[in-house]
């Protein structure tokens, strides 16, 4: 199933995205240039992963009938300081939420690693960028 989204200069270095129902407004910290309007693309990228994993393992306690207050996922993500501009590492923090039994922790790992961020980020897809001129009115 492809997917395609449609990112328009919202002013500035600032772009926006209409996500079905969701528009969604990047920018940078004035010390990139930017109003600081919305947060990096990098750092929606990078909190993305947190969001899927937790999306995976919220389903699976539910599944479960077990509680999903309290669950949270801190994520650490470290620019790479040589080479390409990049994030180097990733690091998820699964915090389960009181009364989840002890037995469920290894499927809990199982299931947040089936998250399709992580499965991108594990396997590097293919990326083209083609850079086309205005069209013609």
């Amino acid at each position: 199933m492809d997917m395609t989204f449609r990112i328009e200069s919202a002013g500035g270095v600032a772009s926006t995205v209409q996500l079905g129902r969701h528009q969604l407004l990047f920018d940078q910290p004035r010390s990139a240039g930017g109003d600081g309007r919305g947060p990096s693309p990098l750092a929606v990228f990078a909190a993305a992963a947190g969001a899927c994993v937790h999306y995976y393992v919220a389903a699976f306690l539910r599944q479960r009938e077990l509680a999903t207050d309290g669950l949270a996922v801190e994520v650490v993500a470290s620019k790479a300081e040589e080479g390409p501009a990049r994030l180097h590492s990733f690091s998820l923090r699964v915090e389960l939420p009181e009364g989840v039994p002890e037995k469920y922790r290894p499927a809990i790992e199982r299931v947040a690693k089936q998250c399709p961020v992580h499965g991108t980020l594990a396997h590097s897809p293919a990326l083209d960028i083609e850079v086309v001129a205005p069209v013609a009115a």
